[in-house]
């Protein structure tokens, strides 16, 4: 059969498993700013819609901004619920952290609560853009 230092091994690699799976998770959230090379910045052009009645261009911005953000650094955990974070969309989740305020959940965002790390996966995000990311969220789950 199997000695002990080939059954200490096999238990070793199986409770290496669920961390790699852990550090894969997070790496899969890393905006695209850290993990390719600068490119040229393509010109810029003009608008194709207009804001929409009562919405001000300035507040879509953001609220494109912040789908964005979601989609590189967010969602690999807050789509799945992944150490306990909050589903998007899931309002019975959302409600306590949006009852405390918008300054209280984005120091979170901005320091890290429990498993999420500080700026959650987005270490290159400004404040900005974190609030951004925050709000488009919070517009998710209210």
């Amino acid at each position: 059969m199997f000695t002990d230092t080939t059954q200490q091994r096999r238990v070793g690699a199986q409770a290496l498993i669920p961390a790699l799976a852990l550090l894969m998770l997070l790496g899969t959230g890393c905006s695209e700013k850290e993990t390719t090379a600068p490119q040229e910045a393509a010109p810029a052009q003009a608008p194709t819609e207009t804001p929409a009645a009562g919405k001000p261009a300035d507040t879509q911005t953001a609220s494109a901004d912040g789908l964005n953000i979601y989609q590189k650094s967010c969602q690999a955990c807050h789509a799945t619920g992944a150490a306990g974070a909050p589903k998007l969309g899931d309002k019975e989740a959302w409600a306590p952290r949006i009852a405390k305020g918008n300054d209280a959940l984005l120091s979170s965002v901005k320091n890290g609560l429990k498993a999420m790390p500080p700026k959650g996966t987005c270490m290159s995000c400004s404040d900005d853009e974190l609030h951004a990311a925050m709000e488009y969220m919070v517009g998710q789950g209210s």
